[in-house]
């Protein structure tokens, strides 16, 4: 295991990249933003929103896939106000029992500042059925609920004949993670890429025996051929917004009355407390993710803040060893009940994914990652 020598990114994330210096893919794409001609994109994405315009035969020029969070807020009202495109909100719901409070007050402000909004809810005792596999069979509760999410938008978009998808950031370049095929605008090839891997629950070895066809369409991803015939552009806007970053897009947000967490970085593993708000169990995944890969949300999080010069690498090393991977039990708990599995089972599971290759134990019994960050 080893560490971007820029900012605090570690190697094991998957479809990371380091180039000969020992320099990360999005440290390097973060140099760059000088030398971009932001004029040519800005060009190049007017293209974009007249495509959606041209093909617009349902009243709706785009489609942009919302939580209510800082970065579709960002994104809805630049393509209205900033593109003149009228859009449609597509919104896939989490069941009432896991939406958070604040996940359903930030929907509802998002739709009060003028927005369309269409509600995608897929049936909970399902749900839970998949998340319970996805934890079981991959450590990774959001593995089925990613499948939910992304295939909304093209669903829709095909039911109403609307010919463009926003999404936010390109992966590749905010994280470095070349494992999402694209280091461009075009996303429409990223249902092949990490959890969705091509965007079919059975394929990707979630579903019991009980579970019908009819129990996962809204899960499942368009064919390849519904894309094609729609004529379906899916492009990552962040990619033409030279501050798309997730602290300006949460301060763009805030000011338009976003709520964000209130719980002390030490409970939740986040230092800034605006991302992923619509519910809790994300405490769990990333604290999952710690022991899987040895980073989580604080890594994510102050590497870009390395990156932008808004904090010192020294700085945010102290920040990921103190905050990195933490989860309240009362988190756990409450997963653990919503699922209906024991306290127990559920460590069982979590430490079976520990990765042995970077994780090791002290004298007092206690894992430790086996290269520091320093």
């Amino acid at each position: 295991m080893k560490y971007c020598k820029e900012c605090v990114q570690p190697d094991t994330r998957p479809g990371i990249q380091f180039d000969k210096n020992g320099v990360c893919l999005a440290c390097f794409f973060a140099k760059q933003t000088q030398a971009i001609d932001w004029g040519e994109r800005a060009r190049e994405l007017k293209e974009i929103a007249e495509y959606g315009k041209k093909h617009n035969v349902s009243g709706y020029d785009c489609i942009i896939g919302v939580s209510g969070g800082k970065d579709s807020t960002r994104q809805s009202i630049f393509v209205r106000d900033e593109l003149g495109l009228k859009p449609l909100l597509v919104s896939c719901q989490y069941p009432p029992e896991q939406l958070a409070e604040r996940g359903a007050r930030n929907i509802s402000n998002l739709i009060s500042l003028g927005f369309d909004c269409i509600t995608t809810a897929p049936n909970p005792k399902v749900w839970k059925k998949l998340m319970l596999q996805g934890f079981l069979k991959y450590g990774n509760w959001c593995k089925s609920t990613e499948m939910a999410l992304y295939a909304s938008a093209p669903k829709v978009a095909i039911a109403y004949h609307i010919p463009l998808i926003f999404l936010g950031e390109n992966p590749a370049i905010a994280m470095g993670d070349t494992g999402v095929g694209s280091l461009t605008g075009d996303a429409n090839k990223m249902k092949y890429y990490h959890t969705l891997q091509g965007g079919d629950p059975r394929k990707n070895n979630l579903v019991t025996e009980e579970m019908e066809d009819q129990d996962l369409i809204l899960y499942k991803y368009p064919e390849d051929e519904e894309l094609e015939w729609a004529k379906l552009r899916i492009v990552y806007l962040g990619y033409y917004i030279k501050d798309f970053t997730r602290f300006k897009n949460a301060e763009f947000a805030v000011k338009r009355g976003l709520m964000v967490r209130d719980d002390p970085p030490e409970d939740i593993g986040d230092i800034y407390g605006f991302g992923a708000l619509d519910e809790d169990y994300v405490v769990v995944n990333q604290m999952l993710k710690y022991l899987k890969f040895g980073f989580g949300q604080v890594t994510d999080q102050i590497a870009e803040a390395v990156r932008l010069k808004m904090i010192t690498r020294k700085k945010a090393i102290e920040f990921v060893k103190k905050y990195d991977g933490k989860c309240a039990d009362r988190f756990i708990k409450r997963f653990c009940k919503y699922l209906g599995i024991s306290e127990k089972k559920f460590w069982k599971v979590a430490e079976s994914y520990r990765n042995k290759n970077i994780w090791k134990k002290d004298r007092n019994e206690k894992f430790k990652l086996k290269v520091e960050l320093k």
